[in-house]
């Protein structure tokens, strides 16, 4: 709920690349409601913040700069989409290019939200009252997905955004996703809260979406409350169909008591050197838990050596290791050997099979353990330190000694117009 979304996006741009980020996904950017919101109740779709500054993000010119910013330095630009929930009652009308009410320009009547919709809920109370209406897509005669989809690809243009992450989408009409990520393709992702995979594989198959890959989080919640380690090697819709997985650890939605509480670390090195979509950071992980040198050093393993086959090389409730044989057809990492352990007290050490093959030289890019070297089967005797005060950096990450680079930074992403004005490409008139 901090302001100055945009100029801290544009301040931390050039580390996050550095470290291997290549994706910024922001807070909805729409007028809403109340002060107390995080953009999720919006009053209008084509109001960025160039009548006035928005709470979050500042003024559309701000939000621009920042977009602009992340893509000179290699990095994607993702909106957080909300599509059925508005805030206030309707009828609710934008502003046409002289800043006045017109009733003309995807207005939103009472039609478009009968029959009557459920009030959305409150956000944890601080509105006092639910945030607004949902909108009924099936009942609008195709006038909202009409006008949402030229909405939608109105902010691509004039921001230049490069995806969107459809929020609550578990609830919304499979044709309107469908028709949404037809109309604007790109890294586009879906929240569809659930912990069945065969439900999560029902939508991608639907509406060629990727999602949120809430099984695994949901994997992640146990062993944080203590569960076996074994569950994160069978429990993952990226371990089902891994190119339509957005692997995370926590997010808005799910932090708190029923969270992630404890061993964040493990769970952050896990997500990013699974097969998948992408693995998401949760900001608030990074700026306020006080987690951000070691994600960003995570973040650095990941994009630089977690690719290629997944094994599973040592699995117990105590102990998980896990390798990535680095093979990825044109490109070759020189694999990766993951693993930690639940002990809190003792060190355990075990001889675990490698993808490094003989006689190889292997260092700790976690920084947690001592060099080791392969034998001649390819076998290395780890030891894996003790969990002390449940801090979770016991965790090592080995690949051949000797890598030192720096990532990249290729500018990249859509351009937008900054024409936050010209609304002569969106007009949608009543039905």
């Amino acid at each position: 709920m901090a302001t100055g979304l945009s100029d801290r996006a544009k301040a931390i741009a050039n580390e996050l690349a550095r470290f291997g980020c290549n994706a910024f996904k922001f807070s909805p950017f729409l007028n809403t409601k109340n002060s107390f919101s995080l953009g999720y109740d919006p009053r209008t779709d084509l109001d960025v913040g160039q009548w006035e500054p928005l709470r979050i993000t500042g003024s559309a010119a701000d939000l621009k700069d920042a977009i602009d910013t992340l893509h000179d330095n290699g990095i994607l630009t993702i909106q957080d989409w909300v599509n059925r929930q508005y805030g206030g009652n309707a009828p609710l009308f934008e502003r046409g290019a002289d800043g006045q009410t017109d009733e003309t320009l995807f207005p939103k009547p009472q039609s478009v939200f009968s029959p009557p919709a459920p009030p959305d809920t409150p956000f944890q109370g601080d509105d006092g009252e639910p945030d607004g209406i949902l909108a009924s897509y099936q009942h609008s005669s195709g006038y909202m997905l009409n006008g949402k989809i030229k909405a939608g690809k109105w902010q691509e243009s004039v921001l230049g955004i490069d995806g969107f992450r459809l929020d609550e989408a578990k609830g919304l009409p499979v044709e309107a996703v469908r028709a949404w990520n037809n109309a604007r393709p790109g890294l586009n992702y879906a929240e569809v809260f659930s912990g069945d995979p065969s439900m999560l594989a029902s939508f991608v198959a639907q509406t060629g979406v990727p999602v949120l890959d809430f099984t695994r989080h949901f994997a992640y919640v146990s062993v944080s409350g203590g569960g076996s380690l074994a569950a994160l090697a069978s429990t993952g819709f990226c371990l089902q169909d891994s190119d339509n997985a957005i692997v995370y650890v926590e997010s808005t939605d799910t932090d708190g008591p029923g969270g992630v509480i404890n061993n964040k670390l493990w769970f952050y090195l896990d997500a990013l050197t699974m097969p998948c979509k992408a693995a998401l950071i949760f900001a608030k992980d990074v700026e306020v838990y006080g987690l951000g040198q070691q994600i960003h050093n995570l973040m650095w393993i990941g994009t630089t050596f977690a690719i290629g086959k997944l094994v599973w090389e040592f699995v117990d409730p105590t102990l998980l290791c896990w390798s990535r044989d680095g093979d990825g057809g044109s490109t070759f990492s020189g694999g990766l050997f993951c693993g930690f352990s639940s002990d809190p007290i003792n060190a355990r050490s075990e001889w675990v099979h490698t993808p490094f093959g003989p006689n190889r030289h292997l260092h700790d890019y976690a920084g947690h353990g001592p060099d080791v070297f392969t034998n001649a089967d390819g076998w290395a005797f780890f030891t894996f330190g003790p969990n002390v005060f449940g801090s979770a950096q016991n965790y090592v990450a080995y690949s051949p000694a000797g890598t030192d680079f720096q990532i990249p930074v290729t500018p990249r992403g859509r351009k937008g117009t900054g024409q936050f004005k010209d609304f002569s490409s969106i007009t949608v008139h009543l039905p």
